[in-house]
């Protein structure tokens, strides 16, 4: 009974404390490292709901694979103390968040040497970075805002596909990408020489 009094106080109870600063993390990322201080002696007991711990076991430093499921998670951590004693649950809230995706849409018939435009639209949580091709030379566009993005060609002289490589954000999230535009590029007559 001493030693309980001694561990846990006299109201006998655990109090809970949140880390201030929530965290965000990609779905089903995996290896992501978190740590707290470090007491020599102590045994450190983690909770990941939304998760599994990969690496660490009882130690003050983990690693966590997270679900695929985006939403409002948390992470939480018991010490106890080389004299059997236990502190306060510390919580961290973590924001699972979904992957982005991109879409490449559009059609346009063009007269020779003119420009066209196509579509990209975004979902997850931007700004986003996307990469297209039009099958020889690839353009990378960073911190996107606009969703859904309108792109403009350059002059074209051929008919022209374009189609998506890589997306991702800020954070660091990849996703997947799918679709293309299609700019069709009429030909120029050809106009004979003027006869008298």
């Amino acid at each position: 009974m001493t030693l309980f009094l001694l561990c846990f106080g006299i109201k006998g109870a655990f109090a809970q404390t949140s880390t201030s600063s929530p965290d965000t993390v990609c779905a089903g990322a995996s290896g992501v490292p978190f740590k707290v201080t470090n007491t020599p002696g102590s045994t450190y007991y983690w909770t990941v709901p939304g998760g599994t711990q990969a690496s660490g076991g009882n130690t003050n430093s983990i690693t966590v694979n997270w679900g695929t499921t985006p939403g409002i998670d948390s992470l939480s951590v018991v010490e106890k103390t080389a004299s059997g004693c236990f502190g306060d649950t510390v919580k961290l809230a973590i924001y699972i968040m979904p992957l982005p995706t991109a879409t490449i849409s559009g059609a346009d018939s063009l007269c020779y040497n003119f420009a066209g435009s196509f579509n990209i639209a975004f979902t997850g949580v931007g700004p986003w970075n996307v990469t297209y091709t039009d099958g020889t030379t690839s353009t990378t566009l960073t911190n996107v805002t606009t969703n859904p993005l309108t792109v403009a060609t350059p002059n074209l002289k051929a008919t022209t596909t374009y189609t998506i490589s890589a997306v991702s954000n800020k954070f660091g999230c990849t996703g997947t990408y799918s679709g293309s535009a299609v700019m069709t590029v009429r030909p120029k007559p050809v106009t004979s020489p003027i006869y008298h």
